[in-house]
């Protein structure tokens, strides 16, 4: 098999995944009025990420071949998605929603920095201790609460951020330093995988080759087990910092525009 072969062939159109999906497409577009055209885009390509990292290749080599590409499966399903999701959230959604007391409790209590970034960055630190991770590749289950909490958590940790109520967002530097910390944690992570040797993930030192694939990985690729660690190591590192300091830069630009927009508003 070829790596043309492998990306056209090897999709997984689980039929649970497919309708969720479809189905979370389909409740937004009914419920979330008004909306702009960004905000649809905006998540309705978080949902189509969503379907991709899990019926597309990325699935397969993530679950069997690659440690590397259950990085990104992760990667996606707590950093990218989540932020999608609540930059194509309306406010009126939001605040019609948090108009019942029992939301309101929730959401000011999970909304807290201090439960906001310890679940989401324990959800990532957590879930990369090798017992666990090697208990989600052998248990669907598990595997399954696996990617329902990165996406859950990642939610969590991203609303005091970009919560689509801007009065409920953490203010300017509280917010740089809940990133900032976030970021640090996450490249310790990535560190740690970076430089560890092979053997804590045992499933991708030998891996089962169902689709006859893993002569493509190892010499077509160059991709061995130490080279697949320190990928995801790497991934964990430099991407997912990248996304941390982006929100960190975008915090700042709204900090600095904040005066001008109070000095033109008319008294």
């Amino acid at each position: 098999m070829t790596t043309a072969d492998l990306l056209v062939s090897d999709w997984d159109w689980e039929p649970t995944v497919v309708a969720g999906c479809a189905a979370f497409a389909i409740a937004y577009l009914a419920a979330a009025r008004p909306r702009n055209a960004r905000q649809t885009i905006l998540f309705l390509f978080g949902t189509l990420l969503l379907l991709l990292d899990l019926v597309s290749p990325i699935d397969t080599l993530g679950d069997t071949y690659l440690f590397s590409m259950h990085v990104l499966q992760h990667f996606l399903l707590a950093l990218i998605i989540p932020p999608l999701w609540l930059l194509g959230t309306p406010q009126g959604l939001v605040q019609a929603a948090l108009r019942r007391p029992r939301l309101r409790a929730i959401e000011r209590t999970l909304a807290r920095p201090a439960v906001a970034w310890p679940l989401g960055v324990g959800a990532m630190l957590v879930w990369h201790v090798p017992v666990l991770f090697n208990a989600a590749l052998a248990s669907d289950p598990v595997h399954l609460f696996q990617h329902v909490s990165f996406l859950v958590t990642g939610t969590i940790f991203w609303w005091p951020i970009l919560c689509p109520v801007n009065e409920r967002r953490l203010p300017a530097l509280p917010a740089i330093v809940y990133l900032f910390s976030a970021c640090t944690a996450c490249s310790l992570l990535g560190a740690v995988l970076t430089f560890s040797p092979p053997g804590a993930y045992p499933a991708y030192l030998h891996p089962e080759d169902p689709l006859g694939i893993l002569p493509l990985i190892r010499n077509g690729w160059g991709v061995d087990p130490a080279s697949d660690q320190q990928l995801g190591g790497m991934l964990m590192w430099v991407p997912g910092c990248l996304v941390y300091l982006t929100a960190i830069l975008a915090t700042v630009g709204r900090w600095y525009a904040a005066p001008e927009r109070a000095a033109s508003d008319p008294a």
